[in-house]
């Protein structure tokens, strides 16, 4: 049993290795992350109060707008790819268990994810204060800033909470188009949309998902659910397996 596992996951790999744009949008998260931390420390002279302080929230900024956003449409790519050029069918003969498929694909980029997300914000540090002035970038001390320490936790952290969210709605709706576009939407407009609308609003503000995985992320609950932000990446991670447990049953279910 393990060794077939094991045999999925390299089977898995040699996929996505062997896939440009994995390469490239990877290559994406790490440019755009990278140089809008150089881009801040470059702002941070040092010459007033307002470009003093190397603040590691802004110094990651471009890896929470942006590279979560390729995390998510790397996560729909890894099970929604088979489906578009119709080679699912090939996949399910060779591994007839479909769970096992659908869970090797989860770890193999849950891992990756994870890996490039703590990567890309440990070099944004010290790229920002490589472009910082010498008295701006002694306040950035990466390995003794509580929220920096934070932030290399709890980003790899996010990283695979959005991996197994999307994961699930890819599963689900076997579509790339359809599942990014669902899931860009939610994360980005949705909740906050609903959270206008009398009466339901209230409760949107408070029990969004994604409205609890940024309050995980900084730290910081617009709205108070009745439990800590801490708390809002738990209550995430419930959606996230309740999603992906569906989607896997959707997968055995259905039809290759």
């Amino acid at each position: 049993m393990l060794t077939g596992f094991f045999n999925v996951l390299r089977s898995e790999w040699t996929k996505l290795r062997t896939t440009k744009s994995f390469w490239w949008t990877t290559g994406l998260i790490v440019f755009v992350s990278v140089g809008f931390a150089a881009l801040t420390g470059w702002t941070a002279t040092g010459d007033s109060m307002a470009t003093l302080l190397l603040l590691p929230d802004s110094v990651v900024a471009g890896l929470y707008l942006i590279g979560f956003l390729v995390v998510i449409v790397q996560s729909v790519m890894m099970y929604t790819t088979e489906f578009r050029f119709g080679y699912q069918q090939q996949t399910f003969l060779a591994t007839p268990r479909r769970w096992v498929v659908m869970v090797a694909k989860w770890l193999l980029y849950t891992v990756i994810s994870m890996l490039i997300v703590f990567l890309t914000a440990l070099l944004s540090f010290y790229v920002a204060k490589l472009f910082a002035s010498e008295i701006s970038s002694s306040t950035l001390e990466v390995w003794h800033n509580d929220r920096a320490l934070a932030i290399m936790w709890k980003y790899p952290v996010t990283a695979a909470l959005l991996v197994t969210f999307s994961s699930g709605v890819a599963m689900l709706l076997r579509q790339t188009a359809g599942s990014i576009t669902l899931l860009l939407m939610w994360q980005l407009a949705l909740e906050d949309l609903l959270a206008f609308i009398p009466n339901i609003g209230e409760y949107v503000a408070k029990y969004g998902p994604f409205t609890n995985l940024r309050a995980f992320i900084t730290d910081y609950a617009a709205a108070d659910p009745g439990w800590s932000p801490a708390m809002g990446g738990v209550y995430f991670a419930v959606w996230a397996l309740v999603l992906f447990i569906a989607g896997i049953v959707q997968i055995q279910r259905r039809d290759a």
